[in-house]
C-alpha cells in the first residue's frame, strides 16, 4: 500500500513538473512572438484585411547627406526625368561611384556635379546604352528605332503583334539615355525629344509629341485608334 503511494506521489510529482516545463516553454515563444510582432509593427502599417504595407527606410537624399561638401570645379547637371522614384536612383548614382555628389534640389529634380572626366563618362555610357537597343532592334521584323545625330528626334516603326512590355522598356532607356546625352553635352537643364511611332503595316501615325513636355502613352488599343 505504501508503496502505491510512493509510486502515485512520484507520478502526480512528475506531473507537475511537466506541466511547469510546458507553462515556460509557451511563456518564451509568447514572449518571442511578442517581439516579433513588436518589430513588425515599427517595420510595417498592417491595413484592414491583412494587408502588410512595409515601411520605407528614411534616406537622405539632400545635399546634407554629404558630410564634407565641397564642389569646387565641379559642373552641374540637372537629371528631370530619370523613370523611376528619385531616392531609388540617387541612392544607385551614388553608389555606382561615378560622380563627386547628387541630391535632390529645390525642383525635386536630381542635382548631378562631376569632374570633366565623369561628365565623358556619363555620355558614352549613356551611347553605348542607345547603340545596345538599336542593335538590338536592327533585325527585328516587328519593330525598329532610329535617332537622329543630337537624339532630339526618336522614330519608330512597330507592329501590334510586337511585346509591348520590351518595346515600352526599351522605349524608356532610349529617351532617358537620349537626355543625359542632350544635358551631359550643352550643360543645359531643358530637354526634349520628338517621340515619332508609325504603325509598321499600315504607315499609319501613332504617336508624335515632344517629351516631356507631352506625356507619352504606350497602350495596346493605340492601334485601334
Amino acid at each position: 500500500m505504501k508503496r502505491k503511494n510512493i509510486f502515485g506521489i512520484a507520478i502526480g510529482i512528475i506531473v507537475v513538473i511537466c506541466i511547469l516545463m510546458a507553462m515556460v516553454q509557451f511563456k518564451k515563444e509568447q514572449t518571442a512572438q511578442s517581439e516579433v510582432d513588436a518589430s513588425q509593427k515599427e517595420d510595417a502599417t498592417v491595413l484592414p484585411g491583412g494587408i502588410t504595407i512595409n515601411k520605407v527606410e528614411d534616406y537622405d537624399t539632400s545635399k546634407n547627406y554629404y558630410k564634407d561638401y565641397d564642389d569646387t570645379g565641379l559642373e552641374t547637371y540637372v537629371i528631370s526625368g530619370v523613370f523611376s522614384d528619385e531616392k531609388t536612383y540617387i541612392e544607385e548614382v551614388r553608389e555606382a561611384n561615378i560622380c563627386e555628389y547628387i541630391y535632390i534640389n529645390k525642383d525635386g529634380y536630381a542635382d548631378v556635379k562631376v569632374t570633366e572626366k565623369q561628365r565623358k563618362e556619363w555620355v558614352r555610357t549613356a551611347e553605348e546604352k542607345i547603340n545596345k537597343i538599336l542593335e538590338k532592334t536592327a533585325d527585328e521584323e516587328k519593330c525598329n528605332f532610329k535617332f537622329n545625330e543630337d537624339y532630339t528626334v526618336l522614330m519608330s516603326e512597330v507592329q501590334s503583334q510586337y511585346t509591348l512590355q520590351t518595346y515600352a522598356e526599351d522605349m524608356v532607356s532610349l529617351i532617358y539615355n537620349a537626355e543625359i546625352i542632350q544635358i551631359f553635352s550643352e550643360n543645359k537643364e531643358t530637354w526634349s525629344v520628338n517621340v515619332v511611332i508609325e504603325n509598321m503595316d499600315t504607315g499609319k501615325e501613332l504617336v508624335n509629341i515632344q517629351y516631356p513636355q507631352e506625356d507619352l502613352n504606350l497602350e495596346a488599343d493605340m492601334w485601334d485608334e
